[in-house]
């Protein structure tokens, strides 16, 4: 993750916060315009993230969820104002999936890649804050077809086939885990290849497990810059698992609703 060293001012934050910041070094590590992610490097390591008011209350609820289970960081403090959230969470030792030496060695990568989402796919579903997420997005899903949206980088189809396909598929039975829900390379945080637990849970829940496994091998694609590394992963996952009908269903829920 790039992070680029900055001066930031704490009189701005809310007074919690601002402890934090005592003689820390402070840099932007930011990767979307939605929010930003500042590295606090002093009497603790952690990561700060700022984003509009109610927007991380989700992540919030399912970082903590997971904690326990030593796969996501320790929330250190979580604030909602009238118009921004703050969430602090603890550093996980090591760099996400992404970092260069990670990609420097994709078979391994990729293993680990499965291996580690099976480790969230078994965690017991009680008292998991979200219970429902598959007829949620199929919900969202839905309503952005009517508002034209479809995400062209994951569905290659165009918009009238795919939205009828869709909408015309069968809902398939739904297995139900722990997910992460956006299961991508930058949100799996590794040290010398061992997990180090999970960030950016800001849709994850109760799901079926394809949806999972589907981002994973548009992750491996996209970042490692082929598809040959599709079926190492699924295997590390474990093929018997697959069911390619619930796969595809994934892909066309995936891109109406990212």
């Amino acid at each position: 993750m790039k992070k680029t060293l900055i001066n930031l001012t704490p009189d701005g934050l809310p007074l919690p916060i601002r402890q934090y910041l005592h003689r820390a070094r402070c840099f932007d590590s930011s990767c979307s315009g939605a929010s930003q992610t500042i590295y606090i490097e002093g009497n603790i390591r952690a990561y700060l993230k700022i984003s509009p008011s109610g927007s991380l209350a989700h992540e919030v609820a399912m970082t903590r969820f997971l904690h326990p289970h030593h796969l996501a960081p320790r929330v250190f403090e979580y604030i909602s104002t009238d118009d921004r959230d703050y969430l602090l969470t603890e550093a996980l030792d090591g760099e996400d999936g992404i970092a260069e030496h990670h990609l420097a060695d994709p078979e391994r990568l990729t293993e680990v890649f499965g291996q580690s989402l099976r480790l969230i796919h078994q965690l017991p579903l009680t008292d998991c804050p979200f219970p429902d997420r598959m007829n949620e997005m199929a919900t969202q899903a839905r309503t952005n077809i009517t508002r034209g949206y479809m995400d062209r980088s994951i569905i290659a189809e165009d918009m009238s086939t795919a939205a009828e396909r869709f909408l015309l598929m069968p809902a398939p039975d739904w297995e139900k885990v722990v997910i992460h829900g956006d299961y991508c390379l930058p949100n799996i945080i590794m040290s010398n290849f061992r997990l180090s637990g999970f960030v950016d849970l800001g849709t994850s829940g109760i799901g079926d497990p394809h949806y999972d496994l589907f981002w994973g091998i548009w992750t491996l694609n996209y970042n490692l810059k082929t598809i040959k590394f599709r079926q190492r992963f699924l295997d590390a996952y474990g093929r018997s698992a697959i069911d390619p009908h619930r796969l595809d269903y994934c892909r066309l829920l995936s891109g109406f609703t990212a």
